[in-house]
């Protein structure tokens, strides 16, 4: 997957000196291609079942840019790594005796970072992208937070990001590859992220199957189906 050009620069916009080191589903998303929730920002991606590439293979994806029929970029929300934050960006006392770690964001430009914040009194460098969580958008804004003893809020930094370009997240979703529902902080900042993908898959099948027609008289729900 490559980054759009237009959207790239949001993501050159949020990096930091980085050494190379729910919300309720719609009630009509099956986890079946052409019936699924449109992507936008601040929407969530969920790998299906069906994808096999190791770089999206059960990830969970946060849109934090999209531009109909321009492209995308978000950052995979479930993937922590075992790097201390305070190991990579050093030059950051304040995040020395911390237990912020790295999580890895994406395929594209790993070795820099962007950041997701939780706040209800954002910098004026912020871009919203749902509810009170943002995404920060100079570098100033970044040190400006890590750099803080006190942080407001909670954030998380990602190295690298997933992109697409024109149409090609469009195409991914009509060919099931994803299901797009809304994003909840309690699924981006999870405490338990290895568990967020299989919650979530068993939810939107869950609730498909609930919604399932009957199946005729005389006739089973797996012969119906």
């Amino acid at each position: 997957m490559r980054p759009p050009r237009t959207l790239l620069l949001l993501a050159i916009g949020v990096l930091v000196l980085a050494r190379a080191a729910w919300g309720v589903l719609p009630a009509t998303t099956p986890p079946v291609a052409g019936l699924i929730g449109r992507p936008a920002k601040g929407k969530l991606l969920i790998a299906t079942r069906q994808i096999g590439d190791p770089n999206f293979s059960k990830s969970v994806i946060l849109l934090v840019a999209y531009e109909d029929g321009g492209g995308a970029m978000g950052v995979i929300v479930n993937r922590p790594t075992p790097i201390p934050l305070a190991r990579i960006l050093p030059q950051f006392a304040a995040l020395a005796g911390r237990g912020d770690q790295v999580w890895m964001g994406g395929p594209i430009l790993p070795t820099s970072l962007l950041v997701l914040h939780k706040s209800s009194k954002p910098g004026g460098k912020a871009e919203a992208v749902f509810g009170d969580v943002y995404v920060l958008t100079s570098r100033d804004a970044v040190e400006g937070l890590l750099g803080s003893k006190k942080h407001a809020g909670r954030f998380r930094a990602y190295a690298g990001h997933a992109g697409w370009g024109p149409g090609q997240l469009e195409n991914e979703i009509a060919r099931g590859d994803w299901l797009v529902v809304p994003a909840g902080p309690d699924v981006v900042f999870s405490e338990e992220p290895g568990d967020v993908w299989e919650q979530l898959m068993e939810r939107s099948e869950g609730e498909w199957t609930m919604l399932r027609p009957p199946a005729p008289a005389g006739l089973s729900r797996r012969a119906a189906w």
